[in-house]
């Protein structure tokens, strides 16, 4: 590759996000709408060559395993075992109910099985990030309430997580024709990766990296950990699941070190420039006049999302005790659909199955 087309790449992509993301920031808005904003700019004004596609490519795949690395870093297993009880619960009620209500929305829709399950997994988590800051900026909860909605949001990762595993290999056949004894097998085979993966894996990579950072530099810690987490997404890739996955799998093992924190402040800046790199790659896949086109579809899957969210959480609210207050208010701070519904988007077109209509109505959808 032409060094030119590289650096110019680059300068292009990354001056651009950081000004749409200083925009929006200006109204209060989360950097990664600033980032997709940015792609959809380069796509529509930009005649972008073979080889700047070649560039994004690579760079958002590993700007995907550094975000779900660092999501992964993020959860406290012992924290969630002592409060996260109550977010379980919330997860456990709504996940489901929100996969089902999007793929009967789909059916509805004239989409095909297939298109329905996507569907229903896209739309069935909320965005930790844009939720942290609507509620900071509007303390209209109390600090107990709001780390119980991220410890939800934490929840809802996972649960997302658990979703793409499943659905993966019916993206990969494109064809929901799975017998019952088939899906039930894949299914356990997959929660047993998972399961073992971080039994052994919660042994094994804690001490691992303990080890390292008593007896060698920070330096030499953040590569060995950014080294796992690439090797785990490998491993995960090699038996069918999402790259993702693994990656996820590896910041989950590494958050029960001493140092997790560390390793996080750590790679902080590299995951920001590789995520931005993502969420343009996302931009670029959508085109002005398809936004336009799709403006009845991006309203109706929106609609679907905020309906089915305030629903379930609220449900989930109500079976657990809390008050209508609580339940209405947690309801609709969750109603800003997730950084997994770009992931789960992504890996669907990748697949073929949902076409460019259908992805530009989902990132129209969150955005």
């Amino acid at each position: 590759m032409d060094d030119a087309i590289l650096l110019t790449s680059l300068a292009l992509f990354t001056l651009l996000a950081a000004a749409c993301s200083i925009l929006f920031n200006k109204i209060r808005l989360p950097p990664l709408i600033g980032y997709i904003v940015a792609g959809i700019i380069i796509a529509n004004v930009w005649t972008v060559s073979t080889e700047s596609h070649e560039v994004v490519e690579i760079l958002s795949n590993i700007g995907l395993v550094m975000l779900m690395f660092c999501i992964g870093l993020e959860i406290n297993l012992r924290k969630i075992r002592k409060q996260g009880l109550f977010a379980i619960e919330v997860a456990v009620i709504q996940l489901p109910l929100m996969v089902l209500g999007g793929a009967i929305g789909g059916i509805l829709m004239g989409f095909n099985m297939v298109q329905c399950i996507v569907l229903g997994a896209i739309i069935s988590g909320s965005s930790t990030a844009v939720v942290m800051a609507v509620l900071k900026s509007q303390n209209r909860l109390d600090k107990e309430h709001i780390e119980m909605l991220v410890l939800i949001t934490i929840m809802e990762d996972i649960g997302q997580v658990i979703i793409l595993s499943i659905i993966t290999p019916i993206m990969a056949t494109n064809s929901p024709s799975i017998d019952i004894n088939g899906l039930i097998v894949m299914i356990v085979s997959i929660l047993v990766f998972m399961i073992a993966s971080l039994i052994v894996g919660l042994r094994l990579i804690p001490r691992a990296i303990n080890w390292v950072s008593d007896n060698v530099s920070d330096e030499i810690l953040t590569v060995f950990s950014v080294g796992l987490a690439f090797g785990m997404a490998f491993l995960s890739t090699q038996i069918g699941l999402s790259m993702a996955i693994g990656a996820f799998l590896m910041g989950m093992m590494i958050a029960a070190s001493r140092k997790s924190k560390d390793i996080n402040h750590k790679i902080e800046p590299m995951r920001d420039l590789f995520m931005a790199i993502f969420f343009i790659s996302i931009g670029m896949e959508i085109s002005v006049s398809s936004l336009i086109d799709n403006i009845g579809m991006i309203v109706v899957f929106y609609l679907l999302f905020a309906f089915l969210k305030v629903a379930t959480v609220f449900l989930a609210y109500w079976i657990g005790d809390e008050t209508c207050r609580n339940g209405f208010l947690s309801a609709t701070s969750l109603v800003a659909m997730g950084e997994f519904a770009f992931i789960i988007a992504a890996e669907a077109l990748n697949y073929e199955v949902i076409d460019q209509a259908f992805y530009t109505s989902v990132v129209g959808a969150a955005l």
